[in-house]
């Protein structure tokens, strides 16, 4: 967002936030609302991630299959074109058009699958979610363990202080709720 985020700051309504988008690096995000920015923006970020850092491809194709599945079968919206044009292209067209969460999975490729892999419906998506976070910890540690000059353990050193991130980000709002049970991170070990 750095690319875009003085003319986004400045913007004051929906079409400003639109515009600012559209003559930034990050594109047209095809309409106004919240929920399309967001999950265009997403797409568009996983999918650069993807081609752009290898070591991190397997997590961007998860992200977009979590992107898409909830999108789809959770909020009952189709993807806006551009996150679409972009989920197909990590997850398979035919994924991107599944009319059914079952299908969904079928048609993906299966290097994204394992982000939604063992799940009944998309009613257990949030499980998936902490999955997700759990796999990029594990294989962060695991590109860290490379001592070579490179990417690797680079890349490695950011999943995990991702990880972290979002553990702290889910404790801290937890805690703005008054606290409770920590079940969510049971999963996390």
């Amino acid at each position: 967002m750095a690319t875009a985020w003085r003319r986004v700051e400045r913007a004051r309504t929906p079409g400003e936030v639109r515009a600012a988008l559209a003559a930034s690096a990050w594109g047209d995000p095809g309409g106004e609302d919240p929920a399309t920015v967001a999950v265009v923006l997403r797409m568009v970020a996983a999918a650069r991630t993807a081609e752009t850092v290898p070591p991190a491809r397997r997590w961007a194709q998860g992200r977009a299959a979590l992107l898409t599945a909830r999108s789809l079968f959770v909020a009952g919206r189709h993807l806006p074109a551009e996150a679409a044009r972009e989920a197909g292209r990590l997850l398979r067209p035919g994924a991107v058009e599944a009319a059914s969460f079952e299908e969904f999975r079928q048609r993906m490729d299966p290097a994204a699958a394992w982000a939604v892999a063992g799940l009944d419906g998309s009613d257990e998506l949030w499980r998936a979610e902490a999955r997700w976070w759990e796999v990029l910890e594990q294989d962060g540690r695991e590109l860290l363990r490379d001592s070579r000059y490179g990417l690797a353990p680079v890349v490695g050193a950011v999943a995990v202080l991702s990880a972290d991130a979002w553990r702290v980000r889910a404790a801290l709002e937890l805690a703005e709720r008054g606290g409770g049970p920590l079940e969510a991170f049971d999963a996390l070990g």
